[in-house]
C-alpha cells in the first residue's frame, strides 16, 4: 500500500480547501468566499484500497497583523515539514505574478514532489488557461538549484475538473507506507472542532465584511439526550462591543439565520438531530490573546 502526506499552498482564496474537499469527496474544510477562511492545519484524508493520501490544508500565504496571524502563518510555514508531495495553487482568473512565479520556484529546490494546480477554470477559458501553462512551463525543466515541476494541471474544484488526474499524478509519486489513519476517518480534526468551524463558515458568508475575521467560535457545551438528539451551547467570540448588536442583528434574526444554517451541516455531520444556542460573547483584542485563542481551537504552542 501507498501512504503519504501531500501539502496544499496558495494565497487566500485561490480555492485551496475547495481542492482539498474535492480531492477527497467529502467536505473537511470550510469554504466562503472571505480571504483566510482558512485558519489552521487540517488534515484530510483519503482511503483507498490502493493508497491512503493525507492532504494537509493550510491558511493562504499571508502577512501577520496579530498573534493569531503569526499562528497562521507559522501553520503555513511547517506544513511542508515531512511531506511526500506539494500540490501550489494558483487562481486562473487571477494574473500570475513573479512573486507566484517565485513562489513554486521556492517549494522546487526541496526534495518533495511538486504539482501546480490552476484552478477555477470553469470561472475562465483555455484561452486564458493556455498563456499561463505556457508561462509557467519553464518550471517543468529542471534547473542546478531546483527540481522541476512534474506537472501543471487545469482544475475546477466546483466542477471536478482533472480531480482525478491530480489524484493519479499524486497516487504515483506516493511511497510504499503504512495506513496512518483508520479508513473510515476523513480529518484529524475533532468532532467540536468541525462543529465550530461550520458555525464560523455561516458567519463569514452571512456577516458584512468588517466582522468575520474577528469571530472565533468555541463549542462549551455538548450532551446527547435519551432520544438521541445532540444539544449544544456555543460561543461566538467577538473581539469589539460594537460587533455584537451586528452578530445578532435586528431582533437576533442574523444569529438564528447563522444557528438554522449550521444545524443542518452539523447534523450531517455526526448523523443526530441537533438542538443549538448560540451565544456571543466580547473579548477585546482576541487574536492577540493566547488562552482566548486556544479556547476557540488556534492553540499557538501547538501551530
Amino acid at each position: 500500500m501507498k501512504s503519504g502526506f501531500i501539502s496544499i499552498l496558495g494565497k487566500p482564496n485561490v480555492g485551496k480547501s475547495s481542492l482539498m474537499n474535492a480531492l477527497i469527496g467529502e467536505k473537511v474544510s470550510i469554504v466562503s468566499p472571505k480571504a483566510q477562511t482558512t485558519r489552521d492545519r487540517i488534515n484530510g484524508i483519503l482511503t483507498t484500497d490502493e493508497y491512503q493520501m493525507i492532504f494537509v490544508d493550510t491558511p493562504g500565504v499571508h502577512k501577520p497583523k496579530n498573534r493569531l496571524g503569526e499562528y497562521m502563518e507559522k501553520c503555513v510555514r511547517t506544513s511542508t515539514d515531512g511531506v511526500d508531495a506539494i500540490v501550489i495553487v494558483l487562481d486562473v482568473t487571477r494574473k500570475v505574478t513573479e512573486a507566484d512565479e517565485a513562489f513554486i520556484e521556492k517549494y522546487l529546490a526541496g526534495a518533495a514532489p511538486v504539482f501546480v494546480a490552476l484552478n477555477k477554470v470553469d470561472e475562465s477559458s483555455y484561452e486564458r488557461v493556455y498563456p499561463i501553462i505556457d508561462k509557467l512551463s519553464y518550471l517543468t525543466r529542471a534547473e542546478e538549484g531546483r527540481n522541476a515541476v512534474r506537472d501543471i494541471i487545469p482544475t475546477s474544484a466546483k466542477k471536478r475538473k482533472n480531480i482525478d488526474v491530480l489524484k493519479k499524478c499524486l497516487a504515483d509519486v506516493l511511497p510504499e507506507g503504512p495506513m496512518y489513519y483508520p479508513a473510515d476517518e476523513i480529518t484529524d480534526k475533532s468532532e467540536r472542532y468541525m462543529i465550530a468551524e461550520i458555525i464560523r463558515e455561516k458567519a463569514l458568508i452571512l456577516l458584512n465584511d468588517e466582522i468575520p475575521h474577528g469571530i472565533g467560535v468555541e463549542v462549551r457545551t455538548m450532551f446527547f439526550d435519551e432520544h438521541g438528539t445532540a444539544h449544544m451551547s456555543v460561543d461566538i467570540v467577538a473581539e469589539k462591543e460594537s460587533h455584537k448588536s451586528i452578530i445578532i442583528g435586528a431582533g437576533g434574526e442574523k444569529l438564528k439565520m447563522i444557528a438554522e444554517r449550521a444545524r443542518k451541516d452539523v447534523e450531517n455531520l455526526i448523523g443526530h438531530k441537533v438542538y443549538m444556542e448560540l451565544f456571543v460573547k466580547v473579548r477585546e483584542n482576541w487574536r492577540n490573546d493566547a488562552l482566548v485563542m486556544s479556547d476557540v481551537g488556534y492553540d499557538s504552542k501547538k501551530g
